[in-house]
C-alpha cells in the first residue's frame, strides 16, 4: 500500500499534535509499502505555504498514484478534488469541531475572528473527504447528527497512542532531583497544553483543598502556560517553558499522574498527556463517565476515577489513595494496546476496506 500525508504542520516541532503527528507516521510507516510525508518546513507559517504544500501533494500524486491521501489542518482541498479525478480515496482525520475549538482559543479577539475563515475553510475539506478518522466517537457521531447529507457510514475512530522511544530513561529519584522536588511531598503531576478545555482550574481548586487539609501533596504543571483565569492564587507549581523530554522527566518524577478535562467542547478529545502517563506506566486520577478518559484507565488497569467538579471530595478520596500508594506502588500492566502501532493497525484494517471497495 502506497500513502501520501498532507499536513500543514510543522514536524519538526517536538509539541502538541506536530509532536504527536509525527510519531503516528513513524508507526505508520512500518505497516505500508510507501509513505510519502508532505509537510511544512517553512520556519513561520505564511498562507501561500498553504498553495505550494497543495501544488506539491498533486504532483507526488501524479507521480507515485498512491492508494490514498491522508491530509489534515488547513491544507487538502486541491489535494482531494485532483485525488477524486485520479479515482484515489481520500482520508480526512478530524480532531476537533474547528470551529468550536477556536472561539475558545486563549487569544485576542481579533485573532480568533481572523482564524475562523480557516475553519469554515477545514470543515468543508474534512466533508468533501471519502473517509474520516476521528480521535474520539462524540466527535464522530457529532459529525453524522450534524452533516446527515454525507456518506460517512465509514468513518472510523481511533483514540491517540504513545510512542516508546519516549520513555524517560532516568530513575525516579534522579528525576525528582532534576526538578528539586522534596522527598517528604507526593507530587501529582499534569504535563502538556493547558488551554481552556483541560479543565487546569480544576486542579488549582484541588490544590486549595489540599493545602487546607495539610495533605503533602503538591500538584505540578508542565509545558504549557497557564492562564491566571485558571489560577489566580498560584497555587499550582508549574514548570514552563518546557520540552517533550522534560515533560516525560517531569512524569518520571511523579507520585501519580493527573488528568482532568472541563467539558467544553463537542468532543472532550484524546489527551495526549493520558498516554504519556500510560508508558511510564503511573498510576493516573482522571475524570469518571467521560469515553476517552475514564474507559481508557479503566483498561489500562492502574488508577482511580473521580469527578473533578466536586473537588472536596475528590481531594479526600486522593488523599486516601495516596496513602495506599505509598505502600505499594507496584503492578504489572500491559501497555501495548495503547501504543501508535497499535492505533495505526486500525487505520490499516479502514485504509485496507477503502482499497479493496469501490463506492
Amino acid at each position: 500500500m502506497k500513502i501520501i500525508y498532507l499536513t500543514h504542520a510543522d514536524l519538526r516541532k517536538s509539541k502538541g499534535h506536530h509532536r504527536a503527528t509525527y510519531q503516528k507516521l513513524r508507526s505508520l510507516k512500518g505497516l505500508v509499502n510507501k509513505l510519502i510525508i508532505v509537510s511544512s518546513t517553512f520556519k513561520k507559517f505564511k498562507f501561500l505555504e498553504l498553495v505550494f504544500l497543495e501544488l506539491k501533494c498533486i504532483l507526488l500524486i501524479f507521480k507515485h498514484n498512491p492508494d490514498a491521501i491522508i491530509s489534515r489542518g488547513y491544507v487538502g482541498y486541491l489535494a482531494q478534488k485532483f485525488a477524486k479525478f485520479k479515482k484515489i480515496k481520500t482520508v480526512r482525520e478530524v480532531h476537533a469541531d474547528i470551529i468550536e475549538e477556536i472561539k475558545q482559543y486563549d487569544k485576542s479577539f481579533i485573532s480568533r475572528k481572523l482564524l475562523l475563515p480557516f475553519g469554515y475553510y477545514m470543515q468543508i475539506i474534512d466533508k468533501q473527504s471519502d473517509v474520516r478518522i476521528f480521535n474520539h466517537p462524540k466527535l464522530l457521531f457529532w459529525f453524522r447528527n450534524k452533516f446527515k447529507n454525507i456518506n460517512n457510514t465509514r468513518d472510523i475512530y481511533a483514540y491517540n497512542g504513545f510512542d516508546y522511544s519516549e520513555n524517560c530513561q532516568l530513575d525516579k529519584s534522579k528525576a525528582k532531583n532534576k526538578f528539586k522536588l522534596k522527598t517528604d511531598i507526593q507530587y501529582l503531576v499534569f504535563t502538556g497544553g493547558a488551554n481552556y478545555w483541560h479543565g487546569v482550574n480544576y486542579l488549582a481548586e484541588l490544590q486549595k483543598e489540599f493545602n487546607s487539609m495539610d495533605a503533602n501533596i503538591q500538584i505540578i504543571c508542565g509545558g504549557g502556560k497557564i492562564s491566571s483565569k485558571d489560577d489566580p492564587d498560584r497555587c499550582l507549581i508549574n514548570f514552563e517553558p518546557l520540552n517533550s523530554k522534560g515533560c516525560m522527566n517531569l512524569i518520571k518524577a511523579s507520585d501519580a499522574c493527573i488528568l482532568p478535562v472541563r467539558q467544553s467542547r463537542v468532543s472532550p478529545g484524546s489527551a495526549l498527556k493520558l498516554y504519556d502517563y500510560f508508558l511510564h506506566k503511573k498510576f493516573i486520577i482522571t475524570q469518571k463517565n467521560l469515553e476517552g478518559y475514564s474507559d481508557e484507565v479503566l483498561r489500562y488497569g492502574f488508577g482511580t476515577l473521580v469527578n473533578f467538579e466536586e473537588s472536596n471530595l475528590t481531594a479526600l478520596k486522593i488523599i486516601k489513595v495516596m496513602k495506599k500508594l505509598k505502600k505499594n506502588n507496584k503492578t504489572k500492566i500491559n501497555i501495548k494496546e495503547f501504543s501508535w502501532e497499535t492505533r495505526m493497525s486500525k487505520w490499516i484494517n479502514c485504509l485496507e476496506f477503502l482499497r479493496n471497495k469501490q463506492y
